[in-house]
């Protein structure tokens, strides 16, 4: 979560890495799709028993390895009640979204009833605390949190599920972490508070994208490149001019050979502009010359409980 000023050639090499990790071991299945429902449906025919630790059975006992309904609404719940968990704690909030980024990865792995689909995510939630925050996350603050559905046996079994499962890649190149490195492509001329601006439009409308299956199956770089130029397109003309927007399109392609315009980014645009307009946070094209730390793009009152998961 650096944020550091980087030479040409590292930032350069990091980029590089980054879009080759986004493009391997960190892509995500769209796995809602009826077809990857029915092609995992047959795998769990064969490997049913390997599905759930045992201590989990209990859990799973209730359903088979059928899904039992799992949608884009139970992941939009869960991920406000992640944003809620790290507001509550003072997290960094891209936690938020290296720990959906676990949960899909593992949710693309094999299917699940509603318990465990809801203590997976604790337990991703859990696991990105650990290992990306200074401070401490209990467990028992975490089994409170859960209103006593789960034990602490439950989530350090599925703990050990989810790494396993994602082969321990647990440093996802997030949308934020390329929108920092490509900020700094911005023409020289740029001053910090121009750069301040856009910076924390980016980062709102990356955090609202994270509570969105749509960009499940988007790149990262592509949903940073989308945040970045909608952030700009909210700037005043005096502020960011047309020509300066068009350098830092060209630095993009240049350094991380990402095409601004192509058919990704320009849904990313859309989807991000959509979102933004019907929260009815602001007019995007015309955004206040100071634009402070934004509020949550969500919020939920407790946790998402079996029965409200539908």
């Amino acid at each position: 979560m650096s944020n550091l000023s980087l030479s040409a050639t590292e930032l350069d090499d990091q980029l590089a890495a980054m879009l080759k990790q986004e493009e391997s071991r960190y892509k995500c299945q769209n796995y809602l799709s009826p077809e990857y429902e029915i092609r995992q449906t047959s795998r769990s025919t064969f490997t049913s028993k390997a599905f759930y630790p045992p201590i989990c059975s209990d859990l799973s006992s209730s359903c088979s390895s059928a899904s039992g309904g799992l949608n884009e609404i139970w992941r939009e719940k869960i991920c406000e009640w992640t944003y809620q968990v790290v507001d509550h704690f003072d997290f960094n909030r891209e936690i938020v979204a290296i720990s959906l980024s676990y949960l899909d990865r593992f949710l693309a792995t094999r299917q699940v009833n509603k318990k465990i689909f809801q203590l997976a995510a604790m337990t991703t939630l859990y696991l990105s605390v650990k290992l990306f925050e200074p401070q401490h996350l209990r467990m028992s603050s975490l089994i409170e949190l859960s209103r006593g559905y789960f034990t602490v046996e439950h989530i350090a079994v599925m703990e050990a599920t989810i790494l396993r499962s994602l082969s321990w890649h647990v440093h996802p190149p997030t949308t934020l972490a390329f929108t920092r490195l490509i900020m700094q492509l911005l023409p020289i001329e740029c001053g910090r508070s121009l750069r301040h601006d856009v910076m924390e439009l980016s980062r709102f409308l990356s955090e609202l994208s994270v509570c969105d299956y749509f960009f499940v199956t988007r790149k990262s770089s592509s949903v940073a490149v989308a945040s970045l130029l909608n952030a700009m397109d909210g700037m005043d003309h005096f502020r960011l001019s047309t020509k300066q927007i068009q350098e830092f399109v060209n630095n993009i392609c240049l350094a991380a050979g990402i095409d601004c315009y192509s058919d990704e980014v320009v849904e990313c645009r859309a989807r991000l502009r959509d979102m933004y307009q019907q929260g009815g946070y602001s007019n995007l094209d015309r955004m206040d010359n100071s634009v402070e730390r934004m509020p949550s793009p969500s919020e939920v009152k407790n946790f998402p409980s079996g029965g409200k998961l539908k």
